[in-house]
């Protein structure tokens, strides 16, 4: 039996890329390297990988493209996409459609790379793949059962958005801040969380983060007009964000990414094992301590008597959605 920690699957079309990464790896893993999107693919159908990493640039299959098959026929292995910044395109379709482990920007750091690979390899081989979600079938209808989507927004047009998508039986309940957010926690019982990006002037990203790591079975849609490749490659390694839809938001896409969220949500709560393969980087503890006070600060900027019981209410909420009082 090999003492390694895995069998590595590389892909790129740089000769030289792949000799690095041969070199790099082959102490602690198994590594097999593929020239092409095609060839991997043609790899993945004879052998059994653990991790898949691939390079986005590459002729004929991109990278984004290459994972999204990938993960039809290789479910259990983890993904990781080698990307440049400027890829923000690509970065969203790995997102929706590859469900990508993590985002290693390049050139990589050859301290971090195996520790990623390594993580990545345990979890593929410790908890078992997730099934592919089905595509969802135009005018079929969204069920969350008895949970609530909870909508983190103080546009009022977008609940509107969200009833004209899926229906007015859904249960959504709206936050206008990110206090309401987590008071709304003990108020319903929140099964996928749809954001923007910034509410009330307050940016949501990090409470995601931190929401992800602490309860992995929530699953997230985020929306925003001002993505960067920045803000989502950090949305996904340190928040695992399901799906990621830019503005403006059409009700068609909408529709779509609620529902394969609520199938998403389905699968992880059937096997709870399952959350493991959305382990996510943790969120440094300045920044965790500096999202608490923004909430703080959230809660007190609503009226004077509002924003006093609206503290009452969030102030249980946060040893258990955060970890802390």
């Amino acid at each position: 039996m090999s003492d390694k920690l895995g069998k590595v699957l590389c892909v790129d079309d740089e000769p030289s890329i792949l000799r690095s990464l041969q070199w790099l790896l082959k102490k602690e893993f198994d590594v097999t390297i593929a020239a092409s999107g095609q060839e991997a693919l043609e790899l993945l159908r004879q052998q059994d990988f653990d991790v898949i990493i691939s390079d986005q640039r590459m002729p004929g299959m991109m990278g984004s493209e290459f994972l999204r098959e990938a993960r039809k026929i290789a479910p259990r292995s983890m993904r990781i996409l080698l990307t440049g910044y400027s890829d923000l395109q690509a970065i969203l379709r790995s997102v929706n459609d590859g469900e990508v482990f993590r985002f290693v920007n390049k050139p990589w750091n050859i301290k971090e790379l195996p520790k990623i690979i390594a993580d990545a390899a345990t979890i593929a081989r410790s908890h078992p793949g997730e099934a592919p979600l089905p595509d969802s079938e135009q005018g079929s209808e969204l069920d969350t059962g008895e949970e609530s989507i909870l909508l983190i927004d103080d546009d009022p047009s977008m609940s509107q958005l969200i009833s004209e998508a899926v229906g007015a039986e859904v249960k959504i309940t709206q936050a206008s801040t990110l206090a309401e957010a987590v008071a709304a926690f003990d108020d319903q019982n929140v099964g996928i969380i749809l954001s923007d990006t910034r509410v009330a002037n307050f940016d949501t990203t990090t409470m995601l983060k931190i929401l992800k790591q602490e309860h992995p079975d929530i699953v997230t849609v985020v929306y925003t007009a001002t993505a960067d490749a920045v803000d989502v490659i950090t949305l996904i390694n340190q928040g695992q964000i399901f799906r990621f839809i830019p503005k403006p938001v059409r009700a068609v896409t909408l529709k779509q990414a609620l529902m394969a969220a609520a199938l998403k949500r389905r699968q992880l709560r059937a096997s709870p094992s399952s959350a493991k393969r959305h382990a996510v980087e943790r969120v440094a503890d300045e920044a965790r301590e500096h999202m608490f006070k923004t909430i703080q600060q959230s809660a007190a900027s609503v009226a004077a008597g509002a924003g006093a019981n609206l503290l009452r209410r969030i102030g249980g909420s946060f040893k258990r959605l955060f970890g802390q009082g």
